[in-house]
């Protein structure tokens, strides 16, 4: 893989992975509008490793609550049980990454599957911000979230492996269902993501890098770190969207890219 191929699968990564328009979609048609070899599920985990980073750089003081509150419950009692929430909430994406993972790998990177799974949970999308537009009972901080909805959203994360989803999509899409705000199921999902999100890349970047030769871990780093700078500004543009317009925007881009790549594909 070149620099050139690596750095426009990073900028892809960076920006699609917080906003609501599938990064993994995004992920498999750029190479092949490009003329590219698609990279696989190995590439795709491994970038995300720089989004993570992104996560933890822009969240650090949420995330540091619940790393101190995990382990010191007395410290703040409701933070504590968010954290061992998210932990819990995080099975369903690994045990459905574990084994299900070789199954899409093998059966759904084709772009007609991205492009009608697009239009397919963009209505969902569309459905619960109007839903949660209308109610009237708001979810204001997240502690408050029960155990119930925690499991609920963490379940809708494992749906996020089918490219054409968007992890961020379906669980802040889950996150309203729950009463949260837009803001407040926003903040959610990059928390919930966090520890799923490191588990995929730091298994796909130890098993690839049995194989690495030479400047191959530039590459991988170069990827990395472009992915990483992409996505802080990427999650600022997507708290501020979903705070003013909610998910509408990204339902509209979505079925506007459906509608192009089924143009050429069909």
């Amino acid at each position: 893989m070149d620099y050139f191929q690596i750095i426009v699968l990073a900028i892809i990564q960076g920006l699609t992975e917080f906003l609501p328009v599938s990064s993994s979609g995004h992920l498999i048609l750029v190479p092949k509008i490009l003329g590219y070899k698609d990279q696989g599920l190995e590439i795709d985990a491994i970038l995300h490793l720089g989004t993570l980073l992104a996560i933890l750089v822009y969240f650090r003081k949420d995330l540091t609550q619940l790393a101190i509150s995990a382990f010191r419950p007395q410290h703040d009692e409701e933070m504590h049980q968010l954290s061992r929430n998210i932990i819990l909430a995080s099975f369903p994406a690994g045990i459905a990454g574990l084994f299900g993972q070789e199954w899409i790998e093998t059966n759904l990177r084709s772009p007609q599957f991205v492009a009608c799974n697009l239009i397919f949970w963009s209505i969902i999308f569309y459905w619960a911000d109007q839903k949660s537009k209308k109610s009237t009972e708001t979810v204001h901080d997240i502690r408050k979230l029960s155990l119930y909805a925690v499991l609920f959203i963490g379940i809708a994360q494992s749906v996020a492996l089918i490219p054409g989803t968007s992890r961020s999509g379906i669980t802040i899409c889950a996150g309203l269902l729950c009463g949260l705000s837009g803001a407040g199921a926003a903040r959610f999902s990059f928390l919930l993501g966090s520890p799923i999100i490191f588990a995929a890349g730091v298994y796909e970047l130890l098993s690839l890098s049995l194989n690495l030769q030479g400047n191959e871990y530039f590459v991988i780093g170069l990827g990395c770190t472009v992915a990483f700078l992409v996505g802080l500004g990427s999650i600022h543009l997507l708290l501020g969207v979903v705070k003013r317009f909610g998910l509408t925007p990204f339902v509209l881009y979505r079925c506007l890219l459906a509608a192009i790549i089924l143009l050429f594909y069909i």
